[in-house]
């Protein structure tokens, strides 16, 4: 695919997200869309955020944020500025805005509004906790968010405070879900040819990433047990070994994994016994197995280590520093990083993209803009763009024939309720873990029909960690989806599998490089039974590169991709770690995102594409303007456990009560005058120096103790309610535990209780967005394995009944156990 086939390049994006989720109107762009990034006449508050370029001014945060978009002002305090940007939303097809609820109202501008007036538009509120509810007008940072999402409670350990995780993780997720949000919005317009109003949550969105945490909340508490212990730190199910030179994670769940290991180590006779096999035998002896596997990595180097673990097909991943991953050979060998002029005369390694369509990397094309760069340029051609016209249907499921242009949609009836924004569109799901299977959960829940293909023989771990066919994380993640059973080693079974790939619009998978290829389903394949079909793969480094091969999981990206290095303290103690496994549920959504502008993208092009995720580069892309820093000041970029470049006082407080922490951010003069009030004004708090910026981050510590002797006296809610009162970021850390009774997510409708046979009552995160045209989203408990073949079989596919009982007899085809509960 050439670059003027970029799957979104006749699409005008009007960008106003200014600190929160600039990531969305940077993948539109990146994926072709014309992105005209709008600012105040004196620049973005995003401007000013660390961290910087050399000469103190470039903001890197910014600059790697608002790649490939152009860039004017607009002055909406003035009559002039109000009609400017109307005129510029007349000729748009997507508005992205992040203000919070009621701040456009004044100017006229309210999105809900000008959704409502300019009906081809598609309005995107990206705001930190949605448009409505009791925290709505609450003040934030993306360290607010991580606290009140349940991240910060997972992360570190109990002798430490929590930690918060390096780079802007919660509004950078708001990113990803936000042009995913906004692609969802454009493929549902294809049908309607309406816009709508899209209103999303980053705290919603970040809850979405923690780890099935919600999911397992309530099994947990009706089976009377105590909430899991917060902050459990690197898990014994992803150990941290230290070699001659590091540190490496090692992951180790089959059989065949172990027996690998035990080789390797020269089989001990001490581990001889097939019950060392068992997963949960190795978890619960440890403290005996762990030293001897810390004894034969300590001579190694952490990259020798890797390489050799992953020959003999065990999961081990070095801890790469950010100046490691630069020159590391894989990412090397992918491109990973393209210098980019960032300053004049200053150039940096930038993080290249997300993703690739095609083989093409769907990434940098040219730089930021400087404030104001195209003011006459936008000026000349406000104008030369029409939104796009909508395209003419066809039926639901019909093969794309090559060369013509289809939609899956059928248009919502004159007067009728409006139809689900996927509806109509059918995925198969090959996933398993949490990358994939997220992916085809983000679809189920907008209306798609998804089909999670599976088999017995190969089944998605997820389904068996507690020693049955369903778990609550694996309701979370196939929740609302059909289960087909296939073994396709069986050539029957494959057949009818290709059978089934002909009826599909899109194919998700995040299995180890060549694992499609072999099933007899590769992309290649695919596209010769299905031309229309589009793609969406996601394996740990990507498909090609000197580490193509690797098999891993979260954690293990974490190693590999700099982040585990960055999430530590300054104390020279190995990272406490967490057992989150980000980033897979955030690789799952660019899955979604790549798979529907592939969708978008088709409408033109009359055919599909094959959109392609590397967990590693996807984390690695997260930090990019880390890297770009490290790259421009070699060494420069260290862990800085909870402080921030940004301000003081930051960070993470300890409160009244056991293990009881609070976020407080004082981001500029105007919080720390507040905060001082609300604190009371304390005697200490008046030292001159603190009255600046600058002068209270040199006195970080002295600032931060201050606050923290406040914080003491308070439980964190006392806290959080203090510093919203004053208008100062500040937030209890909360857990799910927490979140089962929170009073927003409650009046936003964010928990959703749902029976789910095998694993009973669940209480599981709902939407993190919610559309004006779209109706409530669906949600069902996740299939039983092979739940829904017979009804795939006779009613998608037409088959007989006799064929079907026979195909089922030789285990070509799976139905549920006889004994499942159902």
């Amino acid at each position: 695919m050439s670059r003027i086939e970029l799957p979104l390049s006749d699409l005008r994006v009007i960008d106003m997200a200014d600190v929160k989720g600039e990531l969305a109107g940077r993948l539109l762009a990146d994926l072709g869309a014309d992105v005209i990034r709008v600012e105040p006449p004196g620049g973005a508050a995003s401007r000013c955020l660390p961290p910087f370029a050399p000469d103190g001014e470039t903001s890197l945060y910014f600059a790697f944020r608002n790649f490939n978009k152009r860039g004017i002002t607009v002055d909406l305090t003035t009559s002039d500025g109000q009609a400017r940007l109307r005129e510029l939303l007349a000729g748009a097809d997507v508005w992205i805005e992040s203000t919070k609820p009621g701040t456009l109202a004044p100017f006229g501008l309210d999105p809900r509004e000008v959704s409502a007036e300019f009906e081809h538009l598609l309005v995107l509120s990206i705001t930190d906790f949605g448009q409505e509810g009791p925290y709505s007008r609450f003040e934030a940072t993306d360290e607010v968010i991580q606290a009140m999402s349940g991240h910060l409670a997972a992360s570190g350990i109990p002798e430490k405070p929590p930690l918060l995780i390096p780079g802007a993780f919660a509004y950078d997720a708001a990113g990803v879900v936000g042009a995913l949000a906004a692609t969802i919005g454009l493929v549902a317009r294809q049908s309607t040819g309406r816009g709508q109003h899209l209103d999303l949550s980053a705290l919603e969105a970040a809850i979405q990433l923690n780890t099935w945490q919600l999911a397992n909340m309530q099994p947990t508490l009706d089976a009377g047990l105590d909430p899991p212990i917060v902050r459990s730190g690197t898990t014994v199910v992803y150990p941290l070994f230290e070699t001659a030179d590091g540190f490496i994670t090692m992951v180790i769940l089959s059989p065949r994994q172990w027996f690998a290991m035990w080789e390797w180590m020269g089989r001990p006779e001490a581990f001889a016994d097939e019950m060392w096999a068992q997963t949960l035998t190795r978890l619960m002896n440890g403290d005996v197995l762990n030293p001897v596997i810390a004894e034969h990595f300590a001579p190694m180097t952490m990259e020798a280590a890797a390489a050799e673990a992953q020959r003999r097909g065990v999961v081990v991943t070095p801890m790469l520093k950010p100046s490691d991953i630069l020159v590391n050979e894989h990412y090397v060998s992918r491109s990973t990083f393209v210098p980019v002029e960032v300053a004049p005369g200053t150039t940096a390694a930038t993080a290249s993209g997300f993703l690739e369509i095609n083989r093409q990397r769907q990434g940098y094309r040219f730089k930021a803009p400087k404030v104001g760069e195209h003011n006459n340029e936008v000026a000349a051609k406000t104008t030369a763009h029409d939104p796009v016209p909508v395209a003419a249907t066809t039926t639901a499921h019909d093969p794309v024939p090559a060369g013509t242009a289809a939609t899956t949609h059928d248009p919502v009836p004159a007067g009728g309720e409006p139809a689900q924004p996927l509806a109509g569109i059918r995925v198969l799901d090959f996933g398993h873990g949490g990358v994939g299977v997220e992916g085809g959960r983000m679809l189920a829940e907008y209306g798609a029909d998804v089909i999670k293909i599976e088999t017995r023989t190969y089944p998605d771990f997820m389904r068996l960690v507690t020693g049955t066919e369903m778990t609550p994380s694996f309701a979370s993640s196939s929740r609302t989806k059909r289960s087909f059973g296939v073994n396709s080693k069986i050539p029957e079974g494959l057949a009818v599998l290709k059978e089934l790939v002909k009826t599909a619009d899109i194919v998700i998978e995040n299995n180890s490089t060549g694992t499609m290829d072999a099933m007899g389903v590769g992309y290649e394949t695919l596209k010769e039974l299905n031309p229309g079909v589009c793609m969406a793969s996601s394996q740990l480094m990507g498909s090609t590169g000197a580490y193509a091969d690797w098999i891993g999981y979260g954690p293990t990206i974490q190693t590999v991709g700099g982040i585990k290095y960055l999430w530590n303290f300054t104390d020279g103690d190995p990272p406490p770690g967490s057992n989150a496994i980000h980033p897979d549920h955030l690789a799952g959504r660019l899955c979604a995102l790549g798979a529907l502008a592939g969708l978008v993208g088709r409408e033109r092009r009359g055919e599909g594409a094959h959109a392609e995720i590397s967990q590693a580069e996807a984390l690695v892309n997260t930090l990019g303007d880390l890297f770009m820093a490290e790259s421009l000041s070699p060494g420069s970029v260290q862990p800085v456990g909870n402080d921030s470049e940004r301000g003081a006082p930051w960070g993470v407080f300890q409160c009244a009560g056991d293990q009881q922490w609070s976020v407080v951010c004082g981001r500029d003069d105007s919080d720390w005058a507040a905060l001082k009030q609300a604190m009371g004004n304390p005697e200490w708090a008046q030292n001159p120096a603190y009255d600046s910026a600058a002068g209270r981050r040199a006195a970080r510590e002295a600032v931060n103790a201050g606050v923290a002797g406040w914080t003491a006296t308070l439980s964190p809610l006392e806290v959080q309610e203090a510093c919203q009162a004053a208008g100062v970021p500040g937030a209890a850390m909360l857990t799910a535990l927490d979140h089962l009774t929170d009073p927003q997510l409650t009046e936003r409708g964010f928990l959703l209780e749902v029976f789910q046979p095998g694993a009973g009552n669940l209480v599981l995160e709902g939407p993190c967005f919610y559309g004006s045209e779209m109706p409530t989203p669906p949600v069902h408990a996740a299939p039983l394995l092979g739940e829904h073949t017979r009804q795939i079989c006779l009613q998608d596919l037409g088959m007989d009944p006799a064929e079907v009982d026979r195909l089922i007899e030789m285990g070509a085809l799976e139905i549920p156990l006889p004994d499942t509960p159902s």
